[in-house]
């Protein structure tokens, strides 16, 4: 043991030192070593099926799901603050709220029936 506040340093000649250089000057053959056993590691390529996982959509779980406000505010391309509105002026698509104070949800057919009946057709003019 050394201590630096003492100028006592290990020197070639201590025994921590001499036992670390026989240590190291043990020639390692292939029966010593305990990674001659195994073979050299293999790189594997992963195939391109499981890196690219695509979450199926909705609708393979349910016809017709239930969003948020801010999920149908982005099927109608507005947003969940019109959605507000739009339920307290009585206007907007139909609804489902949970209790009185609950939360609010809309059914996907709704909000795409609610699409199509304010859909503008443009006529040609002749």
């Amino acid at each position: 043991m050394y201590s630096a506040f003492a100028g006592e340093f290990p020197t070639a000649e201590s025994p921590q030192v001499s036992l670390v250089a026989a240590a190291n000057s043990v020639p390692l053959d292939a029966k010593t070593t305990p990674m001659a056993e195994y073979p050299p590691p293999q790189r594997m390529q992963i195939p391109d099926v499981y890196l690219s996982i695509e979450h199926p959509p909705v609708s393979a779980y349910d016809d017709n799901p239930v969003l948020n406000e801010n999920g149908a505010g982005k099927l109608l391309g507005v947003s969940a603050e019109c959605m507000k509105k739009w339920r307290q002026r009585n206007q907007g698509p139909d609804y489902l709220q949970y209790g009185c104070c609950g939360p609010v949800r809309y059914e996907r057919n709704a909000l795409m029936e609610f699409r199509t009946a304010h859909r503008v057709k443009v006529s040609s003019m002749p």
